[in-house]
């Protein structure tokens, strides 16, 4: 009891900690969260992108592919030259730029009438949105429908682009289902993720300073006083560690739930579950990893400098902030090595669950185990490096 009342003291006056990377890292979560939140109207609208068009060819066809793209997009001024292409492409302030080159009308008509694929054009598509990309292919669907019409109906180019201008501007009426009502909310994805970098800076460098002041000569000595065996010793001190962490994922876990989901804790509660073991087994990773940098004896800006750019690759490696699907395999099959993807695989999969059933939520209990098999094998090496300085110090 001795130690472990020592400890809570060495911990509290290190509170700044406590503030900076539990606190403040946690609501910067909270906000990235809250900025991500899903619209909740039923409404379906068709994304409009900014486009550009220059028609180098100036044939029937080409007007109509001209019109069709400025008519479904948000028209912006281009002027036809190198310097201004270069500009509004480094800029990226047009997200479809059209480029019609001349004789496209002739050979869109030679093509049409031999069976043959409609000419290509030349285009620019931003790289900050998917709306660009969208464009193009309505773009290539209305030139189709200008070459079927062509080679089926008619001969006359006017009446296949009014034709074609028709069919495309035909819609169906769509309706957005609602999810689940026992779903997560995306919103509470994002905190819960971006929630892995404060729980492992927080732990690391908490326990590891705490650890080092243990360590100090003249706190050392007064526990040595004590009449405490060595063995009630090291489990006041685990116990210490295990709250410091406890404390962190309760806070963390608190936190999103009150903001994001405290409407739904009683219809998704198995989900819940699943989210708060993911974050638990990550914060016992967290801890023992802090425990084994107290072994080292770190110094305080040697522990904030490990957890820092620790935590920040072993978030980034996790998805926590890019998303694990858009990294190369190289860098997934390396994330897999890590506790921290295994984690994340638990909260993505709470989230896009479709059912609460057992066959659901076993799996992804089993990942929260893999993470926390992390913990074991660190506290292992950290209990395996104390016992070896313990000796070499006799």
């Amino acid at each position: 009891m001795s130690t472990f009342k020592t400890c809570v003291r060495v911990v509290a006056a290190h509170r700044l900690y406590i503030l900076i990377y539990l606190v403040v890292l946690s609501l910067f979560g909270l906000f990235t969260g809250m900025a991500k939140s899903e619209d909740s109207s039923d409404e379906v609208t068709a994304a409009t992108a900014s486009v550009a068009v220059i028609d180098r060819d100036g044939s029937t066809i080409s007007r109509g592919v001209k019109g069709y793209v400025e008519s479904v997009g948000e028209a912006q001024p281009l002027e036809d030259s190198r310097q201004a292409l270069q500009d509004a492409t480094a800029q990226n302030r047009i997200s479809y730029i059209l480029i019609i080159p001349a004789g496209y009308g002739k050979q869109l008509q030679q093509t049409a009438h031999e069976g043959d694929e409609p000419p290509r054009m030349d285009t620019v598509i931003g790289y900050e949105s998917a709306s660009g990309a969208l464009m193009n292919v309505r773009t290539d669907s209305y030139t189709g429908q200008v070459a079927d019409y062509l080679s089926t109906l008619t001969d006359d180019p006017a009446r296949a682009v009014a034709l074609a201008k028709e069919t495309m501007n035909r819609s169906a009426p769509a309706e957005r289902i609602a999810p689940d009502s026992t779903s997560l909310s995306h919103s509470f994805l994002v905190y819960a993720r971006f929630s892995l970098y404060p729980l492992m800076t927080f732990a690391i460098v908490t326990i590891s300073t705490l650890m080092t002041a243990l360590g100090r000569r003249a706190i050392r000595s007064r526990l040595d006083s004590a009449p405490v065996s060595s063995g009630a010793r090291n489990l006041g001190l685990l116990g210490a560690c295990l709250v410091v962490g406890t404390v962190g994922w309760l806070w963390v876990l608190g936190l999103g739930v009150a903001v994001f989901e405290a409407s739904t804790v009683t219809t998704s509660a198995p989900l819940l579950g699943v989210v708060a073991a993911a974050l638990g087994a990550y914060m016992l990773v967290a801890v023992s990893l802090g425990f084994l940098m107290g072994q080292f004896g770190l110094g305080q800006n040697a522990a904030n400098a490990v957890a820092n750019i620790g935590g920040m690759a072993l978030s980034f490696l996790a998805g926590a902030w890019v998303s694990i699907e858009w990294l190369p395999d190289a860098v997934v099959q390396a994330a897999r090595l890590t506790p921290g993807y295994w984690a994340a695989q638990a909260i993505s999969g709470a989230f896009t669950a479709t059912s609460m059933s057992a066959d659901v939520i076993g799996p992804l209990l089993a990942d929260c185990g893999i993470c926390a098999l992390f913990a074991v094998a660190i506290f292992t090496v950290a209990m395996a490096m104390g016992r070896t300085r313990a000796r070499s110090s006799l």
